[in-house]
């Protein structure tokens, strides 16, 4: 698989995934009960996709591996929940950004658990998306934004050990049948959460449904499915790195749309990113700079 294809997917699946925070703010519905149709609508659609060969892709689950699949539906379930409610307690852009700190966690995970190496190059680019991440942390605690920013950072974490599973089991797993299942995971954690904090599943505005559907379709089978699709061929860092290009265009979405300015050190913090983004991933590149196994 040529290496500048990988990379072009994993940019449609940003461009994808900038999306969800837009539509998130628009329901009314209670954050968990967002979490709990995302992640069940995208089994749903996952698992129609992969038609009558998800019953094959089921059957061909180890052991081991369903454990794993286990553990990434809860770390995704988690995920889910804490940073749709972080939207609640701050900017777009602020929550974004912290929940895309799951970067951080990737690359310590990843030396930890699949004993990957990572260039020095890696650690620099993470260090300066750090910094540009701590700035707006700064800005964001002196205006009483703190709380959604640490649930956002707390969904970053989750989620990282969503990602380094998927590339502990996604070698031998088909995407869409690992999608589906992982997420029906997630559905059946955070349902009786729903039931137990008596949240009606059903009352809610036809325009809620509508982006439930939308929300599973494109940040969830298509965006997060190119990102596990990604994991295949590539280290788990460099698939978190790229989703921090997330940041920018959800920042740029709510901006257009709802007109959250960014503020000084929203600027330079996202310019810090951009650049660890750059950095980290042109680092990985292999020996012929062409492809990857």
């Amino acid at each position: 698989m040529r290496l500048s294809l990988i990379y072009l997917a994993l940019g449609f699946a940003i461009l994808v995934v900038s999306t969800s925070s837009i539509m998130v703010r628009f329901c009314t519905a209670p954050a968990l009960l967002i979490s709990f149709y995302r992640v069940l609508f995208t089994s749903l659609l996952a698992g129609t996709f992969r038609g009558g060969k998800l019953k094959d892709s089921i059957a061909r689950i180890e052991r081991r591996d369903f454990y794993y699949i286990l553990g990434a539906g809860l770390f995704l379930a988690l995920h889910f929940t804490f940073w749709i409610t972080s939207l609640n307690y701050t900017s777009i852009s602020s929550s974004v950004l912290f929940t895309n700190l799951q970067v951080i966690f990737v690359l310590v995970f990843s030396i930890i658990f699949l004993k990957e190496k990572s260039s020095p190059y890696v650690i620099v680019g993470i260090l300066l998306a750090l910094m540009g991440s701590l700035l707006i942390a700064h800005g964001d605690l002196r205006s009483g934004k703190l709380l959604g920013d640490m649930l956002a950072l707390a969904s970053g974490f989750f989620v990282a050990f969503y990602f380094i599973i998927g590339r502990k089991v996604r070698a031998r797993i088909d995407t869409l049948g690992y999608t589906s299942i992982v997420s029906a995971v997630a559905a059946l954690v955070i349902f009786p959460v729903c039931l137990l904090s008596n949240i009606s599943l059903s009352g809610y505005p036809v325009l809620d449904w509508i982006l439930f559907l939308l929300m599973a379709l494109f940040p969830g089978v298509i965006g997060h499915g190119v990102f596990n699709w990604a994991l295949k061929y590539v280290k788990a860092p460099i698939v978190a790195v790229s989703i921090l290009g997330e940041s920018v265009g959800a920042s740029i979405l709510a901006y257009i749309i709802f007109g959250e300015l960014l503020l000084w050190y929203q600027i330079i913090g996202g310019i810090l990113i951009l650049l660890g983004i750059y950095i980290a991933a042109s680092s990985e590149v292999t020996g012929d700079g062409s492809s990857v196994t």
